[in-house]
């Protein structure tokens, strides 16, 4: 009986770091084209002067992620948590691969290139999105009510070092191997190595994880798959949207992260739009490794990412004390305040670097010590298991839609009405999710899951769900 024990711990543990490493590559995969399409840009466009394709590649990955979580947040519920995150890395492993070999699909136009790899990115999106809510259902079912919050917050956070790797591993192509224009004018062979690296260095997680998904067992099927219902009895997903009993919490869990969302991808995917506008770097090439900071593009994507990461792990420290309602209200409100902030004195900040990047890389800390930590565990604790996936699915496929949304419209508003608009736009965006979070969000910290058989008959009938038992 404790041999039983002891390894229903240990396989709960590994199924927890598979899910951790899961994140890790997700956040690397989404991310690493914010940088990659400045180094592409300067190939094929001479400079950011294919603003379209550019959006295009890079908002790719965000509505491959729509399907994914739709589709992948279905399928844990019918075939196990573990199964449907294996299939999620193989996605993932072919989408990274193939983005790394991109080339231009036309003759006469490079700049075509990003149309390949809009193909490519939409794959590795399917699979990096089907991550959210498997990661997140795993971790929460294989942790108590005592410390559920912070078990989910442990593994949202490798997404915070998914995020610093992808500047840290283009410091190390770009340094290491040189840029297009340098090593073009060494005539070196594979003058766009350093982009191709920095993407396909995106399938190693998932490959590195390999044999341990296939060792682990699925665990977390016997934990979710229910054992009094047949098959005729699964409440699919638009059968779950339909039931009221939900309807505030999947406003409250969606909505709060599609809002959040739109400002912090439209941040983070074009950081370097919002950096070269605010540094008044000019046109022509994108500089990527100058000797200042406002020339340094490598070193302002890890300055961001370091003054955003602590927030992950106070998020973790508070999960369980402050509880996710709190936790979330005060996020978006100094996101609020921090991007109200920029939008009223960015004239004045421009003439101090320093100030301006600490102000801009605070609204990632508040994100991470705020919405994007909580929006992750919430839809995971606030549903029952026959729906929890499938739900957990669908509110993470709204947030990739708010981040669609954002990064679709950020460049071209940078370039028609300017950053100042951008920022009181994130702001008003911050103040949205505060009144959602007021209202629809319910603190359940140190509280069960939500479990099954309490009020899921109701529902159905609510619904106008038939119930039927296997005979």
């Amino acid at each position: 009986m404790r041999e039983d024990a002891d390894e229903d711990g240990r396989r709960q543990f590994r199924n927890t770091c598979i899910a951790a490493w899961s994140n890790l590559s997700t956040a690397y995969n989404l991310l690493n084209i914010n940088l990659a399409h400045v180094v592409m840009e300067n190939q094929y466009c001479g400079g950011d002067n294919c603003k379209a394709a550019v959006t295009a590649a890079s908002t790719a990955c965000l509505a491959g992620a729509i399907i994914g979580q739709l589709a992948f947040g279905y399928i844990g519920d019918c075939l196990g948590r573990s199964r449907a995150l294996r299939l999620t890395m193989f996605m993932s492993i072919a989408g990274a691969l193939i983005s790394a070999f991109a080339v231009p699909i036309r003759a006469d136009d490079p700049s075509s290139a990003f149309a390949f790899l809009s193909i490519a990115r939409l794959v590795l999106g399917i699979g990096v999105g089907g991550v959210y809510p498997l990661a997140a259902t795993v971790a929460a079912e294989n942790s108590d009510s005592s410390n559920r919050g912070r078990s989910v917050a442990v593994v949202f956070s490798m997404q915070g070092v998914g995020t610093l790797l992808v500047p840290l591993v283009g410091m190390i192509c770009l340094y290491g191997l040189g840029t297009y224009h340098t090593r073009l004018e060494a005539d070196k062979a594979l003058p766009g190595i350093s982009w191709r690296l920095i993407l396909g260095v995106g399938a190693l997680p998932g490959i590195l994880l390999i044999p341990f998904q296939w060792s682990s067992g699925d665990a977390a099927r016997t934990i979710t798959q229910p054992t009094n219902q047949g098959s005729s009895n699964r409440i699919t997903l638009m059968q779950a949207l339909r039931m009221r009993a939900y309807w505030r919490k999947i406003i409250g869990c969606a909505g709060g992260w599609f809002l959040f969302d739109i400002t912090f991808y439209g941040n983070t995917l074009f950081a370097p739009t919002v950096l070269k506008s605010v540094f008044h770097t000019g046109g022509g090439l994108t500089p990527v490794l100058g000797n200042t900071l406002q020339q340094n593009l490598c070193w302002q994507l890890t300055i961001l990412a370091l003054i955003g990461l602590p927030g992950y792990y106070v998020s973790v420290w508070l999960m369980d004390s402050l509880g996710r309602k709190i936790i979330q209200l005060q996020g978006f409100a100094m996101m609020a305040l921090l991007y109200a902030a920029l939008g009223f004195f960015l004239d004045d900040l421009e003439h101090s670097p320093a100030l301006l990047m600490l102000i801009y890389g605070l609204t990632y800390f508040f994100s991470n010590f705020g919405p994007n930590s909580t929006t992750f565990i919430l839809p995971s604790e606030s549903f029952p298991k026959e729906v929890r996936s499938s739900l957990n699915g669908f509110c993470a496929a709204m947030g990739k839609l708010g981040a669609t949304l954002g990064s679709s419209l950020f460049k071209p508003m940078i370039a028609s009405v300017g950053t100042q608009a951008v920022f009181f736009c994130c702001a008003a965006c911050a103040g949205l999710g505060i009144v959602v979070t007021v209202f629809c969000i319910d603190d359940r910290r140190g509280q069960g899951m939500v479990e099954s058989e309490q009020g899921l008959s109701a529902s159905r009938e609510d619904a106008g769900i038939e119930t039927r038992t296997r005979a």
